[in-house]
């Protein structure tokens, strides 16, 4: 029965681990973008809607604006809103 020997040398294995090294390193590699949110999903996080069995509110967090059904009907009546008006001192 023949034995098998294998034998490496020092250039093989020096280009394999520099192989294996980079391709570590592609697989672990982050693009610059990854600690950013994108700037579509945060347009879509800032509208908040609060609903009950009576009434729905949708409001954009980013400007204050708001609407809401108070009824609760099928047909909604809608109600435009804003919070800066509300917040007016009267007599101003």
């Amino acid at each position: 029965m023949k034995t098998i020997n294998v034998a490496i040398d020092l250039r093989s294995f020096l280009l394999g681990a520099l192989a294996l090294g980079g391709l570590l390193t592609l697989t672990n590699f982050k693009s610059a973008h990854d600690g950013q949110p994108d700037p579509a999903v945060v347009d879509t996080r800032r509208f908040q809607v609060v609903t009950s069995d009576r009434q729905t509110i949708i409001l954009d967090t980013k400007t204050g604006r708001f609407i809401l059904d108070p009824f609760g009907t099928t047909k909604p009546k809608w109600v435009v809103g804003d919070f800066e008006e509300l917040q007016k001192p009267e007599g101003k």
